[in-house]
């Protein structure tokens, strides 16, 4: 399979050091068998400070029609979207407005959008189109570009507000993405992305967060940097409550007062050597999953099963990272009715079950792999009946009984 390589950066400043975080899979391909595994290259922007895969795979590969992840599975990616809507409706309407959503998977952002009374658009180019349609939300199901944009221009469809969660870190063209973007908004509207923070992933040992299917990984600054190429402003900035290392940026094509939230972040990255502190995380990577790797193989040799729960993305670059095998993790319990049932973890020969297995199998040990939501993890668990133990592996390595 060939790679797409890059010299330079969307800014036009040219890509300089290279930071190996190994071989992995493509963390949303769930299928039956085995699957390939891609080098994955961090770089840095010269000019703008932008970390990016130097080397990235095909949109196509990253996005195949039968598309398994579903926001709508994850109860925290929900409330999140609550806490969005909610906000946009306070701070900036309190009338009937337009909102569209940049690759918005199975819809669950715009029914909530719709049940709060704005007029939705889903576009989403995979099956998860299909899941939205069925929910009632108006949904166009084809790969957002300069030419979907267009063709709305034609119907005369304009929107207040255009929201993407995470899509902007996961595409190859996002020059095209952004023009295309400008081109639906209205003059007076507000684009609303929500990304992982660079920093806050460094801060959390978050080495599981790096894979083909992120092609950029964002500060505010290396954003604004890239934004104002387009004469587009960011304006305010938070954090998401429920994982907080997603950050949420409103940006307008007018000049607005910044937040004192934005300056405080602004300067407090500009504290930061982002690429030195990268290359610590790499060598974090190489000792730490060593050492995961030793703690549960001596587990096993004692005739202990250990599960793993939530396959998520940074579960699937954990299990590899660390080159686990069905012998070490026996099974990866996840919500059930979940279409990734049945399938292996992908680069790995680890089987995917029902989290109720947990339950009837009740295994000596779990291991987290959404480490982020440990606590809802845990309490889930212990509350429908699991009685053994938890392994949470980062950001440090911890037994919970």
């Amino acid at each position: 399979m060939s790679l797409l390589n890059k010299t330079k950066c969307i800014c036009g400043g040219r890509l300089k050091g290279k930071i190996n975080f190994g071989k992995l899979p493509l963390i949303n391909l769930f299928k039956k068998n085995r699957t390939p595994k891609y080098p994955t290259i961090i770089t840095e922007c010269s000019s703008c400070k932008l970390i990016q895969l130097q080397k990235s795979v095909k949109d196509e590969l990253i996005y195949p029609k039968n598309y398994l992840y579903k926001s709508g599975d994850s109860a925290d990616a929900l409330e999140d979207f609550k806490e969005l809507i909610q906000k946009l409706k306070k701070k900036f309407t309190n009338k009937l407005l337009n909102i569209v959503d940049v690759g918005g998977n199975d819809g669950s952002l715009m029914l909530i959008a719709k049940k709060s009374g704005f007029k939705v658009l889903n576009i989403e180019p995979t099956n998860a189109a299909d899941i939205s349609k069925k929910k009632g939300v108006n949904t166009l199901k084809k790969k957002f570009s300069y030419k979907t944009a267009t063709l709305l221009n034609k119907k005369k469809k304009k929107y207040d507000f255009l929201v993407s969660t995470n899509f902007f870190g996961h595409i190859n063209n996002l020059d095209e993405i952004i023009i295309s973007s400008k081109k639906i908004l209205k003059e007076n509207g507000i684009m609303i992305l929500e990304l992982q923070h660079i920093k806050k992933i460094i801060q959390n040992n978050g080495f599981d967060s790096f894979h083909q299917d992120h092609k950029y990984y964002y500060s505010i600054n290396s954003l604004q940097k890239i934004l104002n190429k387009f004469n587009l402003f960011i304006f305010d900035t938070e954090f998401c409550k429920k994982h907080n290392e997603i950050f949420r940026v409103y940006i307008s094509q007018i000049k607005r007062k910044k937040s004192k939230r934005l300056i405080k972040l602004v300067q407090e990255e500009r504290r930061t050597n982002i690429f030195n502190e990268l290359k610590k995380l790499s060598i974090f990577r190489k000792t730490h999953t060593k050492k995961l790797y030793k703690l549960i193989k001596n587990i096993s040799l004692k005739n202990k099963k250990v599960y793993g729960i939530g396959a998520s993305p940074r579960g699937c670059v954990l299990l590899n990272s660390c080159n686990f095998s069905k012998f070490e993790i026996h099974k990866v319990g996840e919500v059930p009715g979940s279409d990734k049932i049945n399938k292996l973890i992908p680069g790995t020969n680890i089987p995917i079950c029902s989290e109720n297995r947990i339950l009837s199998d009740q295994p000596d040990y779990v291991l987290i792999l959404a480490w982020h939501f440990q606590k809802r993890l845990v309490r889930m668990l212990q509350k429908k009946g699991f009685k053994g133990n938890f392994i949470l592996p980062l950001p440090k390595i911890k037994i919970l009984n």
